[in-house]
């Protein structure tokens, strides 16, 4: 009996979750359509990228129980990425031409 309500007790949480991902997609896609680009919705859509990322890896995928390194790694790449966009924005030039490939 136990087992069940423990079950459903985490399943409610579940539910929270999912509808703390769906909020912050919703708000983040509004954000992207209706807002002037620039560094301030660069950030804050980077930033609700990683809070979903964690909320994911850790409610989701349950990778906290995983081996270290790969919730170690996934969690890097879901901090690299959104990192990279606020510095693509910050220094498109640089990075533009660190990555060129011809002369």
């Amino acid at each position: 009996m136990s087992k069940l309500a423990g079950s459903t007790a985490g399943g409610k949480h579940l539910n929270v979750y999912w509808l703390i991902l769906m909020a912050l997609t919703l708000l983040s896609a509004s954000i992207a359509e209706q807002a002037e680009p620039g560094l301030l919705i660069t950030i804050v859509i980077s930033a609700m990228i990683v809070i979903k990322a964690r909320l994911v890896i850790d409610h989701f995928m349950e990778l906290k129980s995983a081996s270290p390194y790969i919730y170690h790694l996934m969690n890097a790449y879901f901090y690299f990425f959104p990192l990279a966009a606020v510095l693509v924005w910050l220094f498109p030039e640089t990075l533009a031409e660190w990555t060129r490939l011809g002369p």
